[in-house]
């Protein structure tokens, strides 16, 4: 009875912790998701810590944020202290989110909806991450909704 009992314990072990992450191993997509959450507070310390020092950011169109921005530094800058001067209220809900592993890591790639004053559009964000940190950051936005609502 005792084998019995300690072997159940056993297997509950092992199916209570399947599935769960080692200490300190995030997925992909919970990296991500922990990007634009410290974007979103302004936690930009802790944002920066989730990307990889070359970080390429790049935001296409022809907009005060717009460009390829390397490093943190560079896209706290360029982007983050830009976006509230020309959008304000603005946010980003995830409507999905999905992942492709690569030989090399992996891509996630998330869409919103993208609100703020005057603005209720769609976008659509890919990323790139190696050795758990995100290396590259890719936005397709809805550039003409945006130069729309962007305050002058």
């Amino acid at each position: 009875m005792k084998k019995l009992i300690f072997l159940f314990l056993i297997i509950a072990s092992i199916s209570l912790n399947a599935g769960h992450h080692k200490v300190g191993e995030l997925s992909s997509e919970e990296i991500v998701k922990m990007a634009y959450s410290t974007f979103a507070s302004g936690d930009t310390d802790a944002w920066s810590k989730l990307h990889t020092e070359d970080l390429k950011f790049s935001i296409y169109g022809k907009l005060p944020h717009s460009g390829t921005h390397i490093g943190t530094e560079a896209t706290i800058k360029n982007v983050f202290e830009v976006i509230p001067k020309f959008w304000p209220n603005f946010k980003l809900e995830i409507q999905n989110i999905d992942t492709v592993k690569t030989k090399s890591g992996s891509t996630v790639y998330v869409l919103h909806k993208m609100t703020a004053d005057n603005l209720n559009s769609s976008a659509l964000h890919m990323f790139t991450l190696k050795n758990g940190k995100i290396n590259s950051f890719s936005a397709f936005d809805d550039y003409d909704s945006m130069r729309k609502a962007m305050v002058k």
